[in-house]
């Protein structure tokens, strides 16, 4: 393996993912953390995520250092044109390229998906809130998403329009004069089938021979297990076997993670491509595999080495404060538990540790993952750094296990143990 001490490691990120910037510091000799924070009116606060890490140095000026980087990596998606645009200049890079539009563009993937002949869920595209509203008022449990734009609102679900309705007022508001040009996708609520999905990495096409399978709680938390890749359900393994020649036109470099709904049939439909680092369960990665340094240095390569796990099994549970989305959040814990902290736009100035406020109407402020041989070991080694976090408003969502293990006992009833 390539000696990293002697290696610069540049991370292109918007504020998500310093955590991984702290996690290639304890392997690469020099690593520098970028994320954007220019404009007509620059703002300090912008300037200060990744601030003050240890082995972190941040640059606010990105094109300036990248005669100095060995390798460039790119954990989020919106940056694709830059990442070709280094590979032209012979860079080694790590991202998604334009392999990113399979996430951004939900409407063009599930069009794609069809020409692959993979299942695809009854969906509609209504253009207009005024049209949305219609539509919510006609259906009911519908799942109602948007193309790139996730900061104008995420995923929601529409059980009926009584449900929705302030959510639809409150988005009305936010689009402006946009209110009726922007499309929305509506998409059945697949019944009785569960989530389960691929959590790993792609390099041009290639898949490792063991992987992360996990149970995904939305915004709550995640319970993985390591797995031959040889293990996964077919339904997940049969999406990435149609995918790979679309990953190896993309020149795809990246985490990836897939949403498959499966039911009774076995029919696997996959909901949503997550083209980048996803979180979760990207923490649990920095914990889990060993090896994480070296998956990107030889993934920006071109080579897809295998993982190797610390532990068999992982758990992540996320850390809400909705009162730091707009507020400046001092952020205090033991310091034998940072480790198995994974913040969020984070800084540290003078010794303290804080959660810079950056407004997406998202109250995760990061994660506390832990490992173990048994669900139960990983679970306790959680709750027990999850009394000592403190933070003025901030939670940790718990049952998040719970609804996870419900999950796990849905899979064994389609035929899928989880933890054989």
């Amino acid at each position: 393996m390539e000696d990293l001490s002697t290696k610069t490691a540049i991370i292109y990120d918007h504020g998500t993912f310093v955590s991984i910037a702290e996690r290639l510091g304890k392997d690469f000799g020099r690593v520098l953390y970028y994320s954007e924070c220019k404009s007509a009116f620059p703002q300090k606060k912008l300037t200060l995520p990744g601030y003050g890490l240890q082995n972190v140095e941040r640059i606010n000026n990105f094109w300036d250092y990248v005669p100095e980087a060995d390798v460039f990596v790119f954990p989020d998606v919106m940056d694709g044109d830059i990442q070709v645009h280094l590979r032209d200049l012979g860079k080694q890079v790590f991202g998604s390229f334009k392999g990113e539009d399979m996430e951004l563009n939900r409407q063009g993937m599930k069009e794609y998906m069809k020409e692959l002949n993979l299942p695809v869920g009854h969906y509609e595209v209504v253009k207009g809130i005024d049209a949305l509203r219609k539509y919510c008022k006609a259906h009911k449990n519908i799942w109602v998403k948007i193309d790139t734009y996730r900061g104008d609102f995420e995923t929601l679900q529409a059980k009926n329009y009584a449900y929705i309705e302030l959510k639809l007022d409150e988005i009305e508001r936010e689009l402006g004069a946009v209110k009726n040009e922007v499309e929305f996708i509506c998409e059945d609520d697949l019944d009785n089938k569960v989530e389960m999905g691929y959590d790993g990495y792609c390099i041009d096409g290639k898949f490792p021979t063991q992987t992360l399978q996990g149970i995904e709680v939305k915004d709550l938390g995640y319970v993985g297990v390591m797995r031959p890749y040889n293990k996964l359900p077919e339904p997940v393994k049969h999406f990435n076997d149609v995918i790979v020649p679309t990953m190896k036109q993309y020149g795809y470099r990246n985490f990836f993670s897939t949403e498959v709904r499966i039911g009774k049939d076995k029919v696997g439909y996959m909901t949503d491509a997550c083209c980048r680092t996803g979180s979760p369960p990207n923490e649990l990665y920095q914990n889990m595999f060993t090896n994480f340094s070296q998956i990107v240095w030889e993934g920006a390569h071109g080579r897809c080495i295998d993982p190797i796990p610390q532990s068999k099994v992982g758990v992540e549970v996320l850390v809400h404060c909705s009162w730091a989305e707009k507020n400046w959040l001092p952020i205090q814990f033991p310091e034998k538990y940072y480790d198995n902290l994974k913040f969020r736009n984070v800084c540290v100035i003078e010794g303290q540790h804080y959660i810079v406020p950056q407004y997406v109407g998202l109250p995760e402020i990061g994660a506390i993952v832990a490992t173990g041989e048994t669900l139960d070991e990983a679970l306790a080694e959680v709750e027990e750094i999850a009394d000592s976090v403190r933070g003025y408003y901030v939670d940790v969502p718990l049952n998040a296990i719970d609804k996870a293990k419900e999950e796990i006992e849905k899979f064994k009833n389609l035929g899928y143990n989880l933890f054989e």
